[in-house]
């Protein structure tokens, strides 16, 4: 079973390579690179993504988990190798119900939504950005409709990003802020305005230029 687990994370490894380098792509995509390389960047990132979604995807990879599935019980649940064994399998499951076709959509046209963002926003031209958020969120229901059952549309989407979260969990989370901190907001505008007349005084120079009180 250790030369599996080692196959296993071997091609695991691949895969966070390959979105690991698209992640450095889109740094440099919204840092340093020259304006004219969207359009290029923009297939870059979706090629890298897609393929690294097709690797994590593979037969193979669920070949192994498969094979690895009773030993991975058979360890402490909180080990390294249970742990790495159990999550692998989660989000492979996730991931193999989203086409690879889809992946590299969202991907380039998320790069090319951030390029016209770039220029629209110092024009505050959202007329000019409107379509690329419409076509947002059509490719983000897609990605939902992959995991039919859910109570609300953005439930799988949350989940991506926080594991076991949703729509109603997140609504009640800021209903508890809410409950916190509109009070303690109120106290505090309640309260009378901080003495700061010290802060606005003015102080003769001597020769070092420092204050007279230094």
């Amino acid at each position: 079973m250790e030369n599996k687990l080692q196959e296993l994370k071997t091609l695991i490894l691949e895969a966070n390579d390959l979105s690991a380098a698209a992640a450095v792509l889109n740094w440099d995509h919204e840092t340093y690179m020259p304006s004219g390389g969207g359009a290029s960047r923009a297939r870059q990132l979706a090629t890298l993504q897609r393929l690294s979604h097709e690797k994590f995807t593979s037969a193979a990879v669920g070949k192994l988990l498969d094979e690895l599935q009773a030993y991975g019980e058979s360890l402490p649940y909180d080990s390294d190798d249970a742990s790495l064994i159990r999550v692998a399998r989660r989000d492979y499951e996730r991931q193999v119900k989203i086409p690879g076709k889809l992946v590299g959509e969202l991907g380039s046209h998320t790069a090319q939504t951030y390029q016209v963002w770039t220029e629209a926003r110092p024009a505050n031209d959202f007329a000019r950005l409107e379509s690329y958020l419409e076509k947002t969120l059509d490719l983000s229901r897609q990605v939902a409709d992959c995991f039919p059952g859910y109570d609300h549309i953005a439930d799988p989407l949350i989940d991506f990003a926080d594991y076991g979260m949703k729509a109603d969990s997140v609504r009640q989370v800021f209903a508890d802020l809410r409950d916190q901190l509109v009070p303690l907001v109120s106290a505090i505008t309640a309260q009378q305005p901080a003495d700061n007349t010290a802060l606005l005084q003015h102080f003769r120079k001597t020769n070092s230029g420092r204050s007279g009180w230094m």
